[in-house]
Parts: C-alpha cells; sequence; structure tokens
C-alpha cells in the first residue's frame, strides 16, 4: 500500500479496526478458503499436542499442587525419620522426586520440542498467509484467484520466511521471559498462602500481614499482565513488520514500538479482546483436564478451531492496527514537514 493510499484512509478505532478486519473476511469467500487451507495442518498439529501432551502437563500442575518441589515431602520424612521403622518411607511409596522424574521423561520433552517447532513453522507459514493476502486485499488490491493468492503467498514466504522467523523468535523470547515473570509471581504466592491453617488466621497481626502480602504480589502480578498484553500487541505487530516491510528481527520490533507510541491504548484493547477470549474458551477444556483427565475428542476439536478461528482474525486486525499507526505516523510527519516550511518562509520574510 503506497503512502497517499494510507494517508486517503480515515484514522481507525478499536470497533472501526474489528469492522474492516471481519469486512476483509466476510467478503472474501477465496480468501477463508485460503486460511482453511494453511491452517489445516497447523490445526492437525494443534490437535495432536492438545489430546497427547495437555494431559501430561496437566498432570505435572496436579503435582506441583500436592508437592512442592522445593520441599520434597518425602526428603522432610527421611530426614525426621529417627524412630521405628513404620514411621519411615519404604522402598514402594512413590516420591514426589520419582513422579517427576517419571513424568518429566526425555521421551516426552523430546516429544515437546518436536511438536513446539512443528507447530511454531505451520504457525508463521500460517501467519504470513494471512498478513499477507489480508493486507493485498486491505489496499485495494484487484480480486485476486485463489491460484493467484498462492502464487503472492509462495513467493512471500520465499522471500519473508527467514525474517519473519527471526522476528518471531525475538518476539517468543521477549513473550517467554515475561510469561515466567508471571508464572513466579503466581507459584510463589500459592505455595506461601496454600499451607495457611485457619488457627492461625485469628492473629490479627498475621491477617495483616498476609493482606500486605496478597495487596503488594496481586498489584504487581496485574501490572505486569497488562504490560504483557499491551506489549504482545507490539510484538505481533513487529511479526507484521517483517512480512510487509523491509525490517526484521529485533529491529522490527523496535519499529513496532515506535509506530505505535501513539496508539498503545488500542493495541491494548485489541489484544485485551482475544486474551479475554483465549481464557474463555480455554477454560473448560481445562477444567475437564484437571477433574477428568480427558476433554474429549470433541471438546479437543472445537477449542483448537476456535484458537486457529481467533489466531486469523487476530492476525488480521493486527494488519489493520499497523496500517492505522503507521497512517497516524505519516500524517503526523507531514504536519511537522508543512510546519517547517511555514516557519522557513516566515523566517525568510
Amino acid at each position: 500500500m503506497e503512502s497517499h493510499q494510507i494517508l486517503s484512509k480515515p484514522k481507525l478505532g478499536f470497533s472501526a479496526s474489528f469492522r474492516e478486519a471481519f469486512k476483509i473476511l466476510f467478503n472474501h469467500p477465496k480468501f477463508i478458503s485460503l486460511i482453511i487451507f494453511f491452517s489445516f495442518p497447523l490445526l492437525a498439529s494443534l490437535l495432536a499436542h492438545q489430546i497427547l501432551l495437555h494431559p501430561t502437563f496437566i498432570h505435572l500442575l496436579k503435582l506441583l499442587y500436592h508437592h512442592d518441589p522445593f520441599i520434597p515431602q518425602s526428603i522432610l520424612i527421611i530426614i525426621e525419620c529417627k524412630g521405628p521403622a513404620t514411621n519411615c518411607i519404604s522402598d514402594a511409596t512413590p516420591s514426589p522426586i520419582k513422579t517427576f522424574n517419571e513424568t518429566l521423561s526425555q521421551r516426552f520433552l523430546i516429544s515437546t520440542l518436536l511438536f513446539s517447532a512443528i507447530i511454531f513453522f505451520l504457525d508463521l507459514l500460517n501467519t504470513i498467509a494471512t498478513v499477507s493476502i489480508s493486507a493485498a486485499i486491505y489496499g485495494g488490491n484487484s480480486p485476486m484467484g485463489f491460484k493467484e493468492m498462492l502464487v503472492q503467498v509462495r513467493n512471500m514466504v520465499a522471500s519473508k520466511l527467514r525474517g519473519s522467523m527471526e522476528t518471531s523468535l525475538c518476539s517468543v523470547l521477549l513473550a517467554s521471559l515475561t510469561t515466567l515473570g508471571l508464572v513466579a509471581l503466581s507459584t510463589d504466592f500459592f505455595y506461601m498462602t496454600k499451607d495457611i491453617s485457619f488457627m492461625s488466621m485469628t492473629d490479627i497481626f498475621f491477617i495483616s500481614k498476609v493482606s500486605i502480602f496478597t495487596l503488594f504480589f496481586g498489584s504487581l502480578f496485574v501490572v505486569l499482565l497488562g504490560k504483557y498484553i499491551e506489549w504482545s500487541a507490539v510484538w505481533n505487530m513487529g511479526i507484521v513488520i517483517s512480512i510487509l516491510d523491509k525490517n526484521l528481527g529485533y529491529i522490527a520490533i523496535g519499529v513496532a514500538s515506535y509506530l505505535s507510541r501513539g496508539s498503545r491504548k488500542l493495541g491494548f484493547s485489541l489484544m485485551m479482546v482475544f486474551f479475554v477470549l483465549k481464557v474463555v474458551f480455554g477454560l473448560p477444556c481445562l477444567y475437564a483436564l484437571w477433574n477428568e483427565g480427558s476433554c474429549g475428542v470433541l471438546g479437543n476439536v472445537v477449542f483448537v478451531s476456535l484458537n486457529c478461528v481467533g489466531n486469523v482474525v487476530m492476525w488480521v486486525v493486527l494488519m489493520v492496527y499497523f496500517y492505522d499507526c503507521k497512517r497516524e505516523f505519516l500524517e503526523k510527519k507531514v504536519d511537522l514537514e508543512n510546519n517547517q516550511k511555514k516557519a522557513a518562509e516566515a523566517v525568510q520574510q
């Protein structure tokens, strides 16, 4: 899309961004066919990952819930075992450490890494196809047939795959570091409060101490979660830039941060919608895994399908958001150049 075409469009807000995205999706059935074509391998990989590995993750969470890995109960009982043999742990009793080692087997770790690599690559291909074709439609290009879309996606993959992968890895790294902070805050708070006895809650000093502790760590968690949602708009826009522009890697993320300076609230609002939808759609399956050990074939298919549809909508919305930020940046640049010309003319006079 050229600069004058960007400036010719009005500035969009929250509802207008979604309206433009849905207009692209609903008014171009061939584009939907292309997305289904590229999403099918990703959906199959996500479904296999969901069915084969997610129950193991839930089992690990249950182990962490019942046994603090930093203070294993088996070690404490063995150290304190000074009486008769009946008070000691027998060899037949499975210890938490043994259970963790059996669950986190080498085969499980290799399978997790393999599935993650496959899903990452297929998701990147799907993202390139979604962003490139939706941007061409949004830019007002002539309608393309299905074969023409495939040719354009092939050319985009050949020219943008390396740069997009580099930007995606940077985005995943930044998101993982932030997620580790969120997990650390929630885990520390959970282990420090889950074993509080009812009798200790009668102590007023203890109650005030727990209240201050809860308020402090709860506030940190909420602030960091809000920044994570806001930053995710910047990181994902960096991926969009690496597909539609020449920048890549951390430079693309830096450009995204610079372009979105005046639209951070809009980016936060857009990403908040998708974050809430992922949580809402994922809770029923997570509840079934925790209580029943399985989400069921239908539940897994519905969850993975909704996840794929949500990702497609998210990338189209982010493409619109990127052009909106770029349009605002160019408008400010034009205004600044006009003001400088007026100032230079005033000085000459």
